[in-house]
């Protein structure tokens, strides 16, 4: 009894799913945690939102768009200041693999990530870039060589990438 019971605790199996290797049970793992966790009388919804997110991460990196933007949306539903949620889900509406790239979703979604989390450097290089494909290269330059001169060195592979 005490095995299932443990099986049932969504804590220990978010631990599972970030210890394997393998992408499949991960995801697993994720989805058996959601579904306990949601059964709770109480859910806590921030360890929702990041179970989601990273299930939503999971899939990303694995090709699977649809459910990668599903479960980013979810994230930010159930934490509306999630701000890797909307990084990532920014990132996805950009991609020109999974989708038409949707830059004005992307560029919502970024500032929402950069507003939230005003030290990550990445989620602001992400908002620059998609302010370069939106034709605001003025801005999106000026960002990254705010970022290069605070010591943000992958900023400087972004302006090569996407300014000269």
């Amino acid at each position: 009894m005490l095995n299932l019971f443990k099986a049932r605790d969504p804590r220990r199996l978010a631990k599972k799913a970030e210890s394997t290797t393998n992408p499949l049970k991960a995801v697993e793992f994720y989805s058996d945690a959601i579904m306990y966790e949601k059964k709770k009388e109480h859910p806590d919804s921030n360890f929702l939102s990041d179970l989601y997110l990273k299930r939503g991460e999971i899939h990303l990196n694995n090709g699977v768009a649809i459910l990668s933007s599903s479960d980013f949306l979810q994230s930010i539903e159930y934490n509306p200041k999630n701000g890797i949620a909307h990084n990532d889900l920014g990132i996805w509406y950009s991609i020109e693999h999974f989708n038409i790239p949707d830059l004005d979703k992307a560029l919502e979604h970024l500032d929402k990530a950069v507003k939230i989390c005003p030290d990550r450097q990445d989620f602001k290089m992400n908002w620059a870039v998609i302010k370069i494909k939106k034709g605001d290269k003025e801005a999106g330059r000026a960002e990254l060589e705010r970022l290069i001169v605070s010591g943000y060195d992958q900023a400087k592979i972004a302006i090569e990438r996407f300014c000269d």
